[in-house]
């Protein structure tokens, strides 16, 4: 016998077991930021937030309410509008979400810079000169 037919299978399993990350880790770098948004649970009224860090995946809040985790929201983004995302955690006044549809990174720089978090992206195609 030349070779066992499950010994690739482990290591590839073991190589993405270590790769992914795990409930608690990010997969994405997020951007700590300070943006007062507005929130709504299904069938409540808009809570105002304030977010403190958010990525293309998600977002981290403080909030008062009460919210459940795996709770379908609605959050209204400066320069972007309504978005859709559920609450992944609660804990102690504040809430971690995940975005429905991650938002692309052009999109997300809008936020931010309507913000003030960070500067608009500098428009790179050439220019005319005459």
């Amino acid at each position: 016998m030349c070779c066992d037919i499950g010994e690739p299978i482990v290591h590839i399993a073991a190589k993405v077991a270590l790769e992914t990350p795990g409930p608690n880790q990010r997969r994405v770098a997020r951007q700590e930021v300070e943006v007062s948004a507005t929130l709504r649970a299904s069938g409540n009224h808009g809570v105002d937030i304030v977010i403190r860090n958010i990525s293309t995946l998600g977002f981290m809040a403080e909030a008062t309410g009460d919210f459940d985790a795996e709770s379908r929201i609605r959050v209204r983004l400066p320069a972007l509008g309504t978005v859709l995302a559920r609450v992944v955690w609660v804990k102690d006044g504040r809430l971690g979400c995940e975005f429905t549809n991650e938002i692309d990174l052009p999109r997300l720089r809008a936020v931010l810079a309507a913000t003030g978090a960070a500067p608009p992206k500098r428009d790179r195609r050439p220019r005319l000169v005459s």
